[in-house]
């Protein structure tokens, strides 16, 4: 048995230095073929010196009406040569750049219309770098640069966060390996959030696999659209058996502002939300045949115009809105989501200005005058 160990222990020894033998004679025919390419690229760029050379004692010293022919051929030849030599240097170097350089193509053509382009200028200043690059290396305990993974976000460490009780119950309803119990705690507070982001979170949970809380959050988003349906029903009565225009023109003013409400609260989705968007700009256009000077109706205008990703029609309805008193502060953060989808994002800078400009003080602090969920927009636009 020992004699079988050790042949064996010979035979992979001799064979782990023959693979070593063959790698460092691959090595070195690698490298002797970059280094052939390197001369080889000088050699070139002499032969189109020379050339270059040449023709002008060549023309110096003769007079002849074949010179204009002569001295065609003589550039062809030294733009051919100096093509010879770019793409001798642009291999060159290809492989003598460290490995994490090698499989980008555009050092390659970086180098070689340095060289075509700039003839031995170029190739001068390609391998003084080089040669600075071995004169001065980088030192050796420098860590080679590498990709670092964006940190995850561990939904169940939110428990011992005190503060932000809303992304806290976000967090304990996306943790699926908590207890059913406390989802379902966290989904029951959830309702005493603002109604939109209510019904943001309950709509990602109606695929949840707890069944009660999928039955619950489904039973949320129902109760909310319900309580706004009924009040949509009882205006519309009331929009029926109006008497007299002023009474008709308030029940279209409050139907619009319902169905608006069904949107902002993302209570529809789909062909619903274009409906709902059909009966708000409906029902808006109606108040303002009875009463131009309505402003809140040109703003629902306006935001439906945007939602529809029209921006010039926004931006005219907008501006009927200003003109007739509605608060420019609610107005230019919509203004300038109007420029951008114009793609005017000087305008957008222009226009969060007005919110921030004149009220950004030596630490670049935001006015009050912008809302807290508008001023991260107004400092990333006007820093």
């Amino acid at each position: 048995m020992a004699e079988h160990t050790s042949q064996g222990e010979r035979v992979t020894t001799g064979w782990r230095l023959r693979q070593r033998g063959v790698a460092r004679g691959l090595s070195l025919l690698q490298s002797t073929f970059t280094l052939g390419l390197g001369v080889l690229a000088v050699a070139a760029q002499v032969q189109a010196m020379r050339l270059v050379l040449g023709s002008d004692a060549g023309s110096a010293s003769m007079q002849t009406p074949d010179v204009p022919a002569a001295s065609t051929s003589v550039v062809l030849m030294v733009l051919a040569w100096q093509a010879v030599s770019a793409l001798l240097a642009g291999g060159f170097m290809t492989g003598v750049l460290p490995a994490s350089y090698r499989g980008r193509r555009d050092a390659f053509w970086h180098i070689a219309l340095i060289t075509f382009f700039l003839p031995v200028a170029g190739l001068a200043v390609v391998l003084g770098v080089l040669l600075i690059g071995y004169v001065f290396p980088p030192p050796r305990e420098a860590l080679t640069a590498g990709r670092v993974k964006a940190p995850g976000f561990v939904s169940h460490l939110m428990a011992r966060v005190r503060h932000g009780g809303g992304m806290r119950l976000r967090a304990r309803l996306r943790n699926l390996h908590g207890e059913r119990d406390d989802r379902v705690a966290a989904l029951v507070s959830v309702q005493a959030l603002p109604s939109r982001v209510t019904s943001e979170i309950a709509r990602d949970l109606l695929a949840d696999p707890v069944e009660e809380v999928r039955l619950l959050a489904y039973g949320i988003l129902d109760g909310m659209e319900k309580r706004i349906m009924q009040q949509i029903y009882a205006m519309r009565d009331r929009h029926e058996a109006a008497q007299d225009e002023d009474e008709r023109a308030h029940a279209c003013r409050r139907l619009a502002q319902l169905y608006w409400e069904l949107i902002y609260q993302n209570l529809v989705r789909g062909e619903v939300l274009r409906f709902t968007l059909e009966r708000v700009e409906q029902f808006a256009r109606d108040a303002l045949e009875q009463h131009e000077d309505d402003a809140s109706m040109w703003y629902l205008l306006g935001r439906c115009a945007l939602l529809r990703e029209t921006p010039e029609a926004a931006e005219m309805y907008l501006r009927h809105a200003q003109f007739h008193s509605f608060p420019t502060e609610r107005l230019l953060p919509w203004l300038a989501e109007a420029a951008f989808q114009k793609r005017r994002y000087d305008r957008v800078a222009q226009l969060l200005g007005g919110l921030g400009a004149g009220a950004t003080g030596a630490k670049g602090a935001v006015s009050a005058t912008a809302s807290p969920a508008v001023q991260p927009v107004v400092r990333f636009w006007t820093r």
